[in-house]
């Protein structure tokens, strides 16, 4: 059966989209997703579409099935042309989940931790991966390579590196486009003094979440002990 790529231009369109991720952070688990989807389903939504419509940078991607017109995956790229970072860090609050709650600490926390280091090795134009997942029912039918072509395309035109901070599920989807492992990543949260609460959730969520920052060079030509990553190039 064949697939077609979509970019997305209407609110109408994230709705379905939204359902392939939740199955996909779902298969295999992801205790990001599990902070991010928040109360519901159409909280959710509703969130992801704001923040869509509120940023120049974002491009959802989503592949359907020709034959059934099933949305089998989604991908948000942020083609950042200048530098995100020049007048402010990162910063981002869990504020969709009750405030005072165990879990808004730990969301808060590894929000937090987890986006520190972004403006080091970003700090330049670029092109991020944000979100891409595949329906648990039709992987390994090509749909996220679809995605990736369209956001290295775009890379390559604006001659422009491109990051992602992978998942173990994602990885060797991004290895095999042309990024590269960077570093292990293993966002965390940390308390002195942890109530019963807090370790429950630390254990729910699965953290630390192992994963790897990786980067694909401009035009997509690294050469390994060649090619300096340019975040170190600075005198």
């Amino acid at each position: 059966m064949a697939l077609q790529l979509h970019e997305l231009t209407s609110d109408a369109e994230f709705p379905a989209l939204m359902t392939c991720l939740y199955d996909s952070y779902s298969n295999p688990y992801n205790g990001f997703w599990d902070i991010f989807k928040g109360a519901s389903a159409d909280e959710c939504t509703a969130r992801f579409t704001a923040w869509h419509n509120s940023d120049p940078t974002s491009h959802w991607l989503y592949v359907t099935d020709t034959k059934t017109g099933e949305v089998i995956g989604g991908t948000q790229w942020n083609i950042y042309k200048e530098n995100p970072f020049a007048s402010a860090p990162p910063s981002l609050r869990a504020y969709w989940i009750e405030e005072g709650t165990e879990l808004r600490a730990i969301a808060d926390q590894l929000l937090s931790n987890f986006l520190a280091g972004r403006p080091h090795r970003m700090n330049r134009p670029h092109l991020l991966i944000m979100w891409c997942g595949t329906h648990s029912s039709h992987r390994r039918r090509g749909a996220g390579r679809l995605m990736m072509e369209w956001g290295l395309n775009k890379a390559d035109e604006l001659g422009l590196d491109a990051f992602v901070e992978a998942t173990d599920a994602g990885f060797p989807l991004y290895k095999s486009v042309g990024f590269v492992t960077v570093d292990d990543i293993l966002p965390d949260v940390h308390n002195e003094d942890p109530t019963e609460e807090w370790r429950r959730l630390k254990e729910q969520l699965r953290l630390p979440m192992h994963g790897f920052f990786m980067w694909r060079p401009k035009g997509g030509r690294y050469e390994k002990g060649k090619t300096k990553f340019p975040w170190e190039n600075k005198e």
